[in-house]
């Protein structure tokens, strides 16, 4: 009988000590917050408080996938969504654009999506699809929302003066200061240029204050929106290493299924409907 205690005890203390443990504790997924741009339709906004958007449905449909990690989605402006990202105050941040000068961003899952970065210039200025960059909009104003990086010429025309940039908290404002002549010409995405002019003009307050129509757009370059992980956010938490490599190798599932391109197609019958 007392041969026996020692292993009794033994099997009394493991049995302790597994009731011991939360129950699930190994199966509880590890979190990841994302910070999103909350004024960037159709592709990431906030609807009824929520955040919103064709990315914010990809990479939920990515995380269906992904049963350990558990996604956390927060919107922001965006130059406040870059510098949460940038400390390491959130994981990731949602949807930057990859190469133009962002060198605190480490690794990048995606793309999600090409954009077409278009400038949309009043009928006063000239200014077209004909017309030629950098030349033709020499000491031209141009808006753009504050914290992008659009394109690489863009860019390069700031630095070297040849075109004067101002900056907007969102598109609705920049189209106003289009249409009253404050600025020759509008730089963004092609589709969030359109719908923000949709939008404004659906508006009893806004439909005056912008340009009654857009005039054909300057096609400025094209651009892959990615979700980007900041070397201090992978500093503070390597497992998200991991989790960039699954969320990447998710995403490109989906392109190839091509889902990105049936929420656009989505997105574009509904703003057709009456």
């Amino acid at each position: 009988m007392f041969r026996c205690a020692p292993q009794r005890l033994l099997l009394f203390l493991s049995s302790l000590l597994m009731f011991s443990l939360p129950f699930g504790a190994a199966a509880q997924p590890r979190p990841v917050t994302i910070a999103i741009d909350d004024g960037y339709p159709p592709y990431s906004y906030v609807e009824q408080d929520h955040p919103a958007g064709l990315y914010v449905e990809l990479i939920r449909k990515a995380m269906l996938a992904l049963p350990g990690w558990e996604l956390r989605l927060v919107s922001r402006p965006w130059v406040r969504a870059l510098q949460e990202a940038e400390q390491g105050r959130v994981d990731a941040v949602l949807p930057p654009y990859r190469g133009l000068g962002r060198d605190w961003i480490a690794l990048y899952a995606g793309p999600l999506h090409r954009e077409e970065v278009v400038l949309s210039c009043s009928a006063a200025s000239h200014l077209g699809p004909a017309s030629h960059w950098p030349e033709d909009f020499m000491g031209r104003r141009i808006g753009v929302m504050r914290g992008y990086l659009l394109s690489q010429a863009l860019t390069a025309a700031v630095k070297q003066r040849q075109v004067v940039k101002q900056d907007f908290r969102n598109a609705r404002d920049a189209l106003a200061a289009l249409a009253l002549g404050e600025i020759d010409c509008y730089a963004n995405d092609r589709l969030n240029v359109e719908q923000a002019h949709a939008t404004a003009l659906a508006d009893p307050v806004w439909a005056a204050r912008v340009p009654a129509r857009l005039e054909p757009p300057y096609v400025l370059s094209s651009q892959q929106a990615f979700v980007g992980f900041s070397q201090r956010s992978l500093a503070q938490r390597p497992e998200l290493a991991e989790f960039t490599r699954l969320l990447d190798a998710q995403l490109a599932l989906l392109r190839a299924r091509g889902e990105l391109h049936q929420l656009l197609e989505q997105a574009r019958a509904t703003r057709q409907e009456p």
